[in-house]
Order: structure tokens, then sequence, then C-alpha cells
């Protein structure tokens, strides 16, 4: 037994243009990756468990594969971290708006439901902070300053900049990573513009310069562009880029490595993303280039282009690396950013061009777009493109299953005392289990199809739960393990950790559901749902 895991057909009667739409040929074995941003900007997503379940399951009902969730931005994390409480102090612990929670949990349990697979962004990447003079990160650590020719901090577009050639820096982003990694069953994580990236017009803090002229033996250029001082800061983060690669794929060789870089060679003369060298040295497992254009044509002109530099370095890996594994390339398409939105005619262009170039599916900036102009994208995206299932192009089917999602009316149980159905928020249809019987009981028999560590998870509604302790026990061949939750206790419903359990193939069981045993006791039951954790089923 593993200790509790805390870490965690065109469609009928649509209107307005939707009809006007044509349906794309999907093979009925389409391998697709079906992407989307989630933020903590413009959207509510992370803010609110509920909708958090809402979400995830808007986007698996239309068809979405995948999920970029926002875990590093302004200098916080979005999931309690104890790397942010060594570096910063108990009060950075996670983004205060967050405080008592963890999003990242919740969307990966929510996306995990339907099969989806969750890869946290890194937004922020070596970005300090925004409009606020570097920020607590620079201010605890001022010797991690970039800087530009006259010794300035290091700002563009009102970022200001960490040195992302400072060891110290680079052992920071990378402790991060690496906490997700270790404590999230997730099954990747994304880079962005940011990641890894400085702006061009830096080089310039003395750690940076002493670097320089160890190599060259004298001072960088003023001009932060000239060659080969530009390349040369562009390959060091192609460097840091390697080692971000090597340590993702030593704790999980199935761990994704996405990245989302500028589009070449803006990329790198703007933010040293020389993300063709990636390509070359094979650091990389997914891209999406940010190919953002509001004019269709821009965007299909500028897409052909990425695709052609994608190919072209793709074709020329460096032998001596090992990696030749497939890169896959599904491109970024902006759907909506401030009041700026790309609609269903704008998709449909680009989608059609995707299937025609053979490319592996697109990611979309970002999930609010699609419910613009009462949900036209979102359902336009869902009765003419996504309406089939996809797999993902870089996985076997079977890694991410759904969940077996067992809800108060499963058939197979054995109950006592006297339960009736009452109308509730609960996980599914509405109602849930409850009982007044100081002896009621349900019990389950459950059994899993595949071994490997399962995550078991019970549900609490999220409006109104029902007051009362609930014990729920797990009957095993050899041993049995019970598992008390107290609603007063819990702050928001949704679905919580029991335990995480090692099965066999086939193996049978039982789940016994009862209350606290009083004279007043009641019992209630929602919903339980087991979900295969392939982070805890590697070890």
């Amino acid at each position: 037994m593993h200790p509790s895991i805390l870490k965690s057909f065109c469609a009928i009667a649509l209107v307005g243009f939707i009809v006007a739409c044509s349906e794309i040929r999907t093979p009925p074995d389409r391998q697709e990756l079906r992407g989307v941003w989630i933020t903590n900007i413009d959207s509510e997503v992370m803010f609110d468990r509920a909708k958090t379940a809402e979400a995830m399951q808007y986007l698996a009902d239309r068809g979405f594969n995948i999920i970029f969730p926002v875990v590093w931005n302004g200098g916080h994390t979005l999931y309690p971290s104890e790397v942010m409480v060594r570096y910063f102090g108990e009060d950075y612990r996670i983004d205060p708006r967050f405080e008592g929670r963890d999003p990242l949990r919740d969307i990966i349990y929510e996306a995990r439901k339907h099969g989806m697979e969750v890869m946290p962004w890194f937004e922020y990447g070596f970005a300090s902070s925004h409009d606020k003079g570097g920020g607590h990160i620079l201010e605890a650590y001022p010797h991690w300053v970039a800087k530009d020719s006259l010794g300035r901090l290091l700002t563009k577009n009102k970022f200001e900049w960490m040195n992302a050639f400072h060891h110290e820096v680079q052992e920071f982003i990378l402790e991060l990573i690496a906490e997700v990694i270790e404590n999230y069953d997730i099954d990747g994580i994304q880079g962005d513009d940011r990641l890894p990236a400085l702006p061009a017009e830096g080089g310039y803090s003395e750690y940076t310069r002493n670097l320089y002229k160890l190599e060259f033996g004298e001072e960088p250029p003023l001009d932060p562009r000239e060659e080969p001082f530009l390349q040369w800061k562009a390959d060091r983060l192609s460097d840091f880029g390697e080692q971000l690669y090597e340590l993702v794929k030593y704790y999980d060789p199935e761990l994704m490595v996405s990245l989302s870089p500028s589009i070449y060679d803006w990329s790198k003369n703007e933010y040293l993303q020389d993300w063709t060298e990636w390509v070359r040295r094979g650091t990389l497992d997914l891209l999406h280039p940010q190919v953002y254009r509001y004019d269709i044509d821009a965007y299909l002109d500028e897409l052909e282009r990425q695709q052609a530099y994608f190919l072209e370095s793709d074709a020329s890996r460096h032998p001596d690396t090992g990696r030749d594994h497939p890169i896959y390339h599904a491109p970024g398409v902006l759907i909506k950013v401030g009041q700026n939105y790309n609609g269903p005619a704008y998709v449909r262009q680009a989608l059609e061009r995707h299937h025609e170039l053979g490319l592996h599916g697109e990611v979309y900036f970002f999930y609010e777009g699609l419910h613009e102009e009462n949900e036209n994208l979102g359902d336009s995206i869902r009765a003419f493109h996504y309406h089939k299932p996809a797999f993902l192009p870089h996985r076997d089917y079977h890694r991410r299953k759904p969940g077996y999602l067992l809800a108060h009316s499963y058939a197979d149980t054995t109950s006592g005392g006297a339960w009736h159905e009452a109308e509730h928020p609960g996980a599914l249809h509405g109602r849930i289990l409850t009982s007044r019987d100081a002896g009621a009981y349900n019990r389950l028999r459950l059994f899993v199809s595949d071994a490997g560590h399962y995550d078991i998870l019970v549900h609490i509604p999220h409006a109104n739960p029902p007051q009362g302790t609930v014990t729920y026990k797990l009957e095993l061949a050899d041993e049995s393990h019970e598992y008390r939750v107290d609603t007063a206790s819990v702050r928001e419903g949704g679905w919580h950790l029991l335990d995480t359990v090692p099965f066999r193939h086939g193996e049978r069981f039982h789940v016994a559901i009862s209350g606290s045993g009083g004279e007043d006791a009641s019992v209630w039951f929602d919903a339980l749902i087991l979900q295969r954790n392939h982070h805890w089923s590697l070890k």
C-alpha cells in the first residue's frame, strides 16, 4: 500500500455561420493533437473547482485531448511549492490568490477523468516580473538580474528578466520543473516564448560578460545582435534546453517536452530562441510555434514558412545526439487575446490547411475564446472538426484511458439500511444517495482491467454538500484500509483523493461506504472514480 498522494455529421440546428461550414473529412483512425491553453488571466477556470470541472467537461465534449494549464507566472507558482518556500519563504508557497488550494491538482483530476493529457505550462520562464522592477525574485537575488548594454535591468514589453545564462537561475527553473514532475501525474511540461528565452538585448551582466570573455578573450560587443554574439547567446539557451530535456527524460522517458516558441527567425533575433537548432538536437518532442495572426491569409502564409523551417531542421538532425525520436509539429492558433477574436471561418481554413500539410494537430490560445459569440467557435469545432475522436500522435492510446467513474447508481452494489435518492448537484445526473440509518452502508464490487497504481477519488458536491462524516473502507484480498471524509472540514467540493493503490491485472476488490456510526449519523454517496496513476505505476 502506497501512502496517500496529495501531490497530487454536421450537427443539428446550429445557427448562424456554423451551418455554412463544411465538414473536414477526418479518417476514423485520426492521430491528432487537439490542445488548448488554460490561463489565470481573463479566465475563471482555475479559480473555482466547479468551473474547473465544467471546463474539462466542455473540452472533452468537444473532442479536445490535451490541456496546457499555467503553473508559473508573475513570480508565483499555481501549485503549492516547497521550492518557492526554500528560495523565498512561506509567503511564496503559492500565488496568494490560490492559498489553501491546488489548481493544478484539480485540473489533472478532472482532465484525467476524460482521458485528456495535462502538460503544465511554465509561462514566465526566465522572466521575473511584469512592470514591477524585477519583483520579489530579483529583490531576494539581485545577482540573478539580466542587464542590457547600458547596464540596466533587462526589460522588454514591460517584462523584467532574470539572467537566463546564470547557473543559479537555470537551477531554480529546473527545480520548479522537477518538483512538478515528482509530485503530479502529468504527461509532459510546456515552455513558451519565455522558456527557454531571453530578450536579445541582454547579455551584459557581469556574470555573462565573464562567460563571454572566458571563451573569446574580449568584452562582448556593444551591439547585442552582432554576430557571433547573438548566436553565442542563442547557443547557451539551446544548451539549457538540452539540460531541461535530459532532466525530464531522466524522470520518465514517456514525459513530453513541449515547447511553443515565437515564429522563426524572429524568435532567434528577438528572444534568442533558435528553435531550428532545438529540432536538430532533438531536445523537444512537441513543437507549437506561435503562428499568431489576425488575418487568415497572413496565418496561412506564415504557417507554410514555419513548416518549411521545421522540415528542413528535422531532416538535418545532429547524428551524434542519439535523439532520433519523432518530433511532432502542431502550430499555435490564436483565437482570443483581449478583445480580438478569430472565429469559426478562420479556424476552418486553418485546420483545412493543417490537414493538407499533414501537420500533427493544433493548440489554441486560449480557452475562453471557445465561448465567444454564444459558444459559436466551441460548437463549430465540435460539429465540423472534432466530432470524431482522435488518438494523440505521440502516444499509445492505452496510456491515458478515462477513469472508471462510478455513480451512486452503480449496479454491482450490496447495501443495508434505508437509502433514498436526493436531488443534489452531484458528479452525475444531479442526484446523490443519502441515508439517516446509523448502520446504513453501500458495498461496491470492483475490478481493474490493467495492472498499475490507481488513484481512488470520491466526489463531494460543489454546492451545499451534505454534512456528516463518511467512512470509505477499501477491502482487498488480504488487507483493508479505512478513510474518513468529513464534509465540515472540506473547503470546496469536487474530487478528493483517498489513496493511491497498486492493483494486479484483473484484481477484484470492494469499497464500502458507511456513516460515522452515531445515533444521529447521516451517510451519503455521490460518486467514486478509479484513475490509473502513470507516475506511480512507473515506480
